[in-house]
């Protein structure tokens, strides 16, 4: 911890321009256009682009897309329903985070930032042209209105997030205040800044609820509003033509098509001939069959579509998740066993076209992941909790399982059944039981078929070692259901943080929201080593003391096997048509969808 954290000051690396007409409310306060996790921000304060955006970008054209599933609500705030595509962005935040940046925020509602040294308070100060798209000015009340709202009924990950903002308050219509209760982290001022601000006189009637799931078309203030849709079956976006925001420079060549769609279907299959038929544009298509095969050109050698890989710093992994609340799962030899059965190297060869890199951390493709044996400093960091982590933590790195991708695990299988002995399982006409004769079984909880072709040789594995694993694949809606309420043994998820993670440590690996409703550790994982090196983690005041803390988080998740990793990509795969354009450069840390455009 630095001498700043112990002295009761954050020390943030706030990069700024301080505006020579702006006079700021405290005489020893700066006013900033952005904020930076880093040591400086890429655009200065007169900037006019992102950099991976063109700004001569034609504006027109359509954009249809296609995800598998359905929705039931353009409510994203409330804590039940599915959410239509593209409904998360209906509304503007007060700032916005580039795409080139590892963690950097630049004014939108918003336009500069005011703050003490000591950071006691920040202050928003909102752009006055800000608009709903019925007209009304977008005012501090309605970002007090937010706030508030979000802090008292809003899904748990709004209280956990906002614990210790104690105030906020209207200075006057244009600026607005949050006062901290003790010293925020830089995570914390960075997720505040991107507060999507909501229409205080549109919620406020009687007639409405924020926290209801809703198909009525919300007041809203983005770069594009509802323009019609089917329930379950697709939705369309139309371009607001006079959006106050269009010429900031955070959107100068960004949201360039005048209608998006997005259609849904009922599995992959489906969607994948739907595109082939031209009944929609781009598919971020992450199965390795189809991008190896399902494209290829005609038979005059012609290509149909274009298939690219877009390089990306994005990080995390997919992975298999315990839910540790079960029984079943108590004990950590047993997960360590069962974790064996996952060949990645033969199902890499023969099922995804060696498409995908094994997952080995929680932040694998990113220098915050754990892939060398513990420092000294990490051994001193995590000495105090030594008695409820495994003495491997301290001597080694976790590593995926091996294998020669041949098919033959038996060293493997060997050192499982040998783990699953010392928890006190033994064989009964061919299947594991432990001292009171229960046998080891469990469900593995899908809702995309697809994944059963992966999933199955597995189980395969498991039931080689007398473990009965089942597969249930179920339907979107009825997933997510069973997820919110934890009524799942195991499930296939994926985890990925910001290239700079913050707060979404505490949501996936915290004990808080572990045992919150619709929380988001999903693997209900509880340690007082893990939550305290969360915390550090928020509070991380350089890259390298937050890379200290991220080893030790993955450390402690991956030896106590609360998931098994599989795989993560570093590249986008884009299959589209002809027709779409986008920038030369893309921007690392974003899909950058909302740079491209329609050539004709």
């Amino acid at each position: 911890m630095t001498d700043f954290l112990k002295n009761g000051f954050l020390f943030i690396s706030l990069i700024y321009s301080v505006s020579a007409c702006a006079n700021p409310a405290d005489k020893n306060s700066t006013i900033a256009h952005g904020l930076s996790f880093h040591n400086s921000l890429l655009y200065p304060e007169n900037f006019t682009h992102f950099s991976y955006a063109n700004p001569n970008a034609p504006k027109g054209g359509s954009l249809r897309k296609g995800v598998v599933g359905s929705f039931d609500t353009f409510n994203t705030f409330a804590p039940k329903g599915i959410w239509a595509d593209g409904s998360y962005f209906l509304y503007d935040p007060l700032m916005v985070k580039a795409g080139d940046e590892p963690y950097s925020v630049y004014g939108l509602i918003a336009r500069q930032i005011e703050y003490p040294e000591d950071f006691r308070w920040v202050t928003y100060h909102l752009n006055p042209h800000a608009r709903f798209h019925d007209g009304h000015a977008i005012t501090s009340e309605d970002v007090v209105y937010t706030f508030q709202s979000l802090k008292k009924r809003g899904p748990p990950h709004y209280r956990h997030l906002y614990g210790i903002i104690d105030n906020v308050e209207a200075l006057s219509p244009t600026s607005v205040r949050f006062s901290f209760s003790e010293p925020p982290a830089k995570s914390l001022i960075l997720r505040l800044s991107q507060l999507r601000v909501l229409p205080a006189h549109y919620w406020q009637q009687p007639e409405r609820d924020l926290f209801k799931a809703t198909l009525k078309p919300p007041l809203s203030s983005g770069p594009y509003r509802i323009k019609e849709f089917s329930p379950g079956r697709f939705v369309t976006y139309e371009r607001v033509t006079d959006y106050w925001a269009a010429d900031l420079a955070v959107n100068k060549g960004r949201h360039n098509f005048d209608l998006i769609r997005t259609d849904y279907y009922r599995d992959d299959g489906i969607a994948l001939e739907a595109f082939k038929k031209g009944e929609y544009d781009l598919r971020i298509d992450a199965n390795p069959r189809s991008w190896s095969q399902a494209y290829k050109p005609t038979q005059t050698g012609k290509a149909k579509f274009i298939q690219e890989k877009i390089d990306n710093k994005s990080l995390g992994m997919r992975a298999f998740v315990f839910n540790l609340r079960k029984p079943v799962f108590a004990r950590r030899k047993v997960r360590k066993a069962i974790s064996q059965a996952l060949d990645f190297n033969w199902m890499n060869q023969h099922l995804f076209f060696g498409m995908y890199y094994q997952a080995y951390s929680l932040f694998s493709n990113s220098d915050l992941a754990a892939d060398k044996p513990p420092s000294n400093k990490e051994k001193a960091l995590l000495a105090p909790w030594q008695d409820e982590l495994p003495d491997m933590l301290f001597t080694a790195r976790w590593e995926p399982v091996q294998t020669d991708g041949s098919g033959n695990w038996r060293n493997n299988k060997t050192r499982a059944l040998q783990w699953l002995k010392e928890a006190g399982y033994r064989y009964k006409n061919k299947t594991l039981v432990d001292p009171h004769g229960q046998p080891l079984k469990f469900e593995i909880l899908l809702t995309d078929p697809e994944h059963e072709r992966f999933v199955i040789p597995f189980v395969r594995n498991l039931s080689e070692l007398g473990i009965a694993a089942s597969i249930n694949t179920v339907d979107a809606s009825r997933y997510i259901n069973r997820i919110r309420t934890f009524d799942f043994d195991m499930i296939i998820h994926g985890f990925y943080p910001g290239i700079t993670p913050g707060t979404e440590l505490k949501n996936f690996w915290g004990s808080a929201s572990a045992d919150s409703d619709a929380g988001q550790n999903l693997s209900g994982i509880k340690l007082d080593s893990l939550d305290r090196m969360i915390d550090n983690a928020i509070m991380a005041t350089t890259r390298e003391e937050l890379t200290i803390y991220t080893r030790a988080i993955d450390r402690i998740v991956l030896w106590h096997y609360a998931v098994i990793p599989q795989w993560y990509l570093p590249y986008w795969p884009m299959v589209y048509w002809p027709g779409l354009q986008h920038p030369e450069l893309a921007p690392p840390f974003d899909n950058g969808l909302s740079t491209w455009w329609r050539e004709y």
